[in-house]
Order: C-alpha cells, then structure tokens, then sequence
C-alpha cells in the first residue's frame, strides 16, 4: 500500500510515517523517485509499526509542521 493508506492504517500522520521509514524504523520500497513509497502490510502488522503507533498516540496531537495560517502574537518591546 502507499504512504497515505498505511498512515490511516495505523493512525498516525503521512509525515510521522515517512519518519520512521527514513530512520529505518520502517521497511518500505521506494522503486522510482517520483512515485509512491511501497509499503507492506507484514511491516505495519510488525512491531516496529506497533511501536510507533502506541508512541504517537501517547502523545499530544500537535503538528510536527508549524501552521502557516496562524497569526503571529506581537508583543510590546516598551
């Protein structure tokens, strides 16, 4: 399956799992460099996979990308 399926699979963002298959914490496939990332389905029921999704839903859902729509506070420098 594809980057964004196995995500919802195992209910943690795309970007947290293209992490954790960057750090080697989860085998994927990358055959052509502007196509899909290959995932297995016996690598998300695997430990590793486990792991990370016990992990991520330990803690805070807050994004790991800061939101670009929000407004900057301005605070007085007098």
């Amino acid at each position: 399956m594809n980057l964004t399926d196995a995500a919802m699979l195992l209910d943690v963002g795309p970007r947290t799992l293209r992490l954790a298959i960057d750090r080697g914490q989860i085998p994927a496939d990358h055959p052509f460099a502007d196509g899909p990332w290959i995932i297995s389905r016996d690598a998300l029921d695997g430990e590793s996979a486990q792991t990370l999704k016990r992990r991520v839903s330990q803690v805070a859902r807050r994004s790991a990308v800061p939101d670009l729509q929000q407004e900057d506070s301005l605070f007085s420098t007098t």
